[in-house]
């Protein structure tokens, strides 16, 4: 497209540049908001910036085959918002149009497999079965599973997130530090044209999702286990625990059929030997958790399960480690929410009066320091730089009487963790600022020369988003155990 393409034609035979055909829009609009006494001043978009979106539109909407872009209401909404200078509104019309792509890729993907991530990531998913009530998964989850489940990569991700952090934060309604440029907003678009709107499964993804329905549907063959486990073996670690955790679920879950216990008996052997110690200390926490609550059948669900694996010394006789887990999630699902620095105090509070005099448990102790951490540093947003200023103490408290090497240990292997470390890019200067100080503070209560060089190289780099790729960070981390 070309500057001198015409939205409003002023007669048959002239052309007019897209500045003048976009201030023949604006001028009546802004006269209408002032004979009503309304205001002008914020409301709308520079008319240069709405320039740059519309002489950009037509090579993005090539990314959309013709039938596509005929169904595409969302777009000609978009487009007429972003005529009239309502960057905001084009915006939110982009980003529900995501949201709905995304949400029909996971119900054709497997809807079960999704709502057993979220449960693990959250209590208040429990019990969600229907294509209808994925509503009820808030857009940072669903995010964050699609990342994990694969049908997002880290790098796509995080450009999803950006437009989700800007269609939060850049509403004329709300005071913002935040202006949406045309550039910007075009890149959004493209972005998630590509992405969520257009995408497609790739082949390990669609591995997956074949896997899952031979395990419900067929009777697996004890000669193919080893071509599974090897396939299985070469999955990013948190997408090896996802699966693990799901297949657990349909275990203990009293309504399954015996080959389906029968198929996971013969893969869950080999599937404990890649699973990191926290998410064995999680499984074998339920046991515990059913005894406590007089779940017998799930308990011996649990049980047999252990035995299975040889994984009876990960068993919790009690409920306290699931109990702190959830209590743990609550706080997560407050800090990820909005207005996150009122909302996390309660949670807070909570876990301070349920914490064990002694350590810890082992199946709640990474979610401990993940969640911990994350609240203490905030999101880097409004007055109080994104922190509930009412519950930082009581994260000050944890963090005193609470991390020790052990903490310490998994708060620096975090930094290998994509949704611990996804806001600190170094232009955020708060969250890198507090960042920081945790650092220092850690540094003081350890004297193990291992983890305080660790700590000193986060301490001292200036990309904690990447800082976990270094060849310095990795070559440390060979000596930490």
């Amino acid at each position: 497209m070309n500057s001198e393409i015409s939205i409003i034609p002023i007669d048959g035979t002239t052309a007019v540049t897209v500045e003048e055909n976009l201030s023949a829009i604006n001028y009546p609009l802004s006269n209408f908001l002032k004979h009503y006494n309304l205001p002008t001043e914020n409301i709308f978009s520079p008319i240069e910036e709405r320039r740059k979106v519309i002489t950009s539109l037509g090579s993005v909407l090539e990314l959309l085959s013709l039938e596509k872009r005929e169904q595409a209401n969302y777009l000609s909404s978009f487009t007429i918002s972003i005529s009239l200078g309502m960057f905001d509104g084009a915006l939110a019309f982009l980003w529900d149009e995501t949201i709905r792509a995304l949400r029909k890729m996971i119900v054709d993907f497997d809807l079960h497999y999704f709502y057993s991530i979220a449960e693990n990531m959250s209590k208040r998913y429990k019990g969600l079965s229907t294509a209808e009530e994925i509503e009820a998964i808030s857009e940072h989850d669903l995010l964050e599973i699609s990342r994990r489940i694969g049908l997002l990569n880290n790098v796509n991700h995080k450009r999803l997130e950006t437009v989700n952090y800007f269609r939060n934060h850049t509403s004329s309604a709300h005071p913002n530090e935040h202006e949406l440029s045309g550039l910007e907003l075009i890149s959004f678009l493209e972005n998630c044209i590509k992405y969520a709107i257009n995408a497609n499964y790739d082949v390990p993804t669609l591995e997956l999702k074949r896997l899952l329905e031979n395990i419900r549907h067929n009777v697996i063959n004890e000669s193919d286990v080893p071509s599974i486990i090897d396939n299985m073996a070469t999955l990013q670690q948190e997408r090896i625990h996802d699966f693990t955790l799901s297949l657990f679920g349909l275990y203990t879950d009293t309504r399954q059929i015996k080959d389906l216990r029968d198929n996971i008996d013969k893969l869950s052997t080999k599937l404990w030997e890649l699973l990191d110690e926290d998410i064995k200390y999680k499984i074998g926490s339920k046991y515990g958790f059913y005894r406590v609550h007089s779940d017998i059948e799930r308990k011996d669900l649990v049980q047999r399960f252990l035995e299975n694996v040889n994984g009876n010394s990960y068993k919790d006789e009690d409920s306290l480690a699931s109990e702190l887990i959830e209590k743990l999630q609550n706080l997560r699902t407050a800090h990820y929410g909005s207005n996150n620095f009122y909302n996390e105090y309660p949670h807070a509070e909570s876990i301070n009066n349920s914490l064990p005099s002694s350590n810890i448990p082992m199946a709640a102790k990474k979610d401990f320091v993940k969640t911990i951490s994350t609240s203490y540093i905030g999101n880097g947003l409004g007055y109080y730089e994104g922190v509930d200023k009412r519950a930082l103490p009581y994260y000050e408290k944890f963090i005193d009487e609470r991390f020790h090497e052990d903490e310490i240990k998994i708060f620096i292997k975090l930094f290998q963790d994509h949704e611990f470390i996804s806001d600190f890019q170094p232009s955020n200067i708060k969250i890198i600022t507090r960042v920081k100080k945790l650092i220092n503070i850690l540094i003081t209560k350890t004297e193990n020369t291992f983890i305080v060089r660790l700590l000193n190289i986060l301490k001292d780099t200036s990309r904690l988003d990447k800082v976990a790729t270094t060849t310095e960070f990795k070559d440390a981390l060979i000596n930490f155990s």
